[in-house]
């Protein structure tokens, strides 16, 4: 009788354990997510630079149901309007709403590369996720009008200072890393036969200051050297490298080559006018293309790689006149990095 008993207690016991590994087994499985309800405050945005602060507009959503408690992930997805968001600026976000300044905003529209200053026509949705390795839940499209401006690219910059604007280095001649790689460049016009100079890390003389060694309009940079001198007057392109610690000053004059000029390989030539900063010139232009170059040469030269913009790319593509006629061109290289021109028919 005992044994029996016992028997049971035992089986009682193997049962309990089972049913206690089973319930161990129980996994929760994620559910595909709930599209998320999304809405706007606006349609429609004009944005300002002048109100670059100001909030432009304000996305609000409902939460997104995976099938349990976990974290859900936002974030909003902005693209033009009918690639079905094969390109997209994502921003993300902490909570079921997100406010755009004007500025973010216009960020947001220049990534997308839509042309400045005209209406331009986004879509945004919300994207939910749990895990990279989940599919994501969509929201609904909300359409979004947009007019952005053009802003300028902030790159590392230094100052050259010297006797031709009085030593001061906030109003002195920018030069500017594009690859943040210690490689600095701008422009400059110098009217004297001869202009001396150094180059400050910053707006004041509180920094990192270089003069150096100056022969031939080029040299080696130092910290306790000598003033830079550079011999000649004209329009100059700068160079320095921290790297190398060289520096050099090459005279340039500009020109546009390609066939809807004089052809390529031939030039018309652009005047220069010191008063404005700017190079110019009226011509009649053919159906074609074009680039800038100095020197009547390649070494240095400027095409267009985003025509929805007027700043030029470095090498870039050509600089297409849709139509032949008369034109006064432009060519801006006063910014530094921010080099620009204009192509307008008279």
């Amino acid at each position: 009788m005992k044994k029996t008993i016992y028997q049971y207690i035992i089986a009682g016991m193997f049962a309990a354990a089972l049913w206690s590994c089973k319930k161990d087994e129980v996994k929760t499985i994620a559910q595909p997510g709930t599209a998320p309800a999304l809405s706007a405050t606006a349609d429609t945005v004009i944005l300002q630079k002048d109100h670059a602060g100001d909030n432009a507009v304000t996305f609000k959503w409902n939460a997104s149901s995976f099938g349990f408690n976990g974290v859900v992930k936002y974030s909003l997805e902005f693209a033009k309007k009918g690639n079905n968001f094969a390109t997209v600026k994502s921003v993300t976000a902490d909570t079921l709403s997100k406010t755009l300044t004007i500025a973010e905003l216009n960020t947001i529209a220049n990534g997308l590369e839509v042309d400045n200053g005209v209406l331009a026509n986004l879509e945004v949705r919300v994207k939910a996720i749990i895990s990279n390795n989940y599919q994501a839940a969509y929201s609904n499209t909300q359409q979004l009008v947009v007019s952005s401006y053009l802003d300028l690219i902030d790159y590392p910059t230094m100052y050259a200072p010297g006797d031709y604007q009085g030593w001061n280095p906030a109003g002195a001649v920018k030069v500017v890393s594009l690859k943040s790689d210690k490689v600095y460049e701008g422009y400059a016009y110098f009217s004297a036969a001869t202009t001396t100079f150094k180059f400050t890390s910053t707006d004041s003389w509180s920094g990192t200051n270089y003069g150096g060694t100056s022969a031939g309009n080029k040299g080696v940079l130092s910290t306790t050297g000598d003033n830079l001198q550079i011999t000649g007057a004209g329009y100059y392109y700068l160079t320095l490298d921290l790297g190398s610690n060289a520096w050099s000053a090459t005279a340039t004059t500009w020109s546009m080559t390609g066939n809807a000029a004089k052809g390529w390989g031939e030039d018309l030539d652009l005047t220069y006018d010191a008063a404005k900063g700017l190079w110019s010139v009226t011509a009649d232009l053919s159906a074609g293309e074009f680039k800038f170059r100095a020197n009547h040469a390649y070494d240095i030269n400027y095409g267009d790689n985003k025509p929805g913009d007027p700043f030029l790319n470095r090498d870039g593509g050509n600089i297409v006149v849709a139509e032949a006629g008369t034109y006064e061109v432009t060519l801006n290289l006063g910014i530094a990095g921010n080099y620009s021109y204009t192509l307008k028919k008279k």
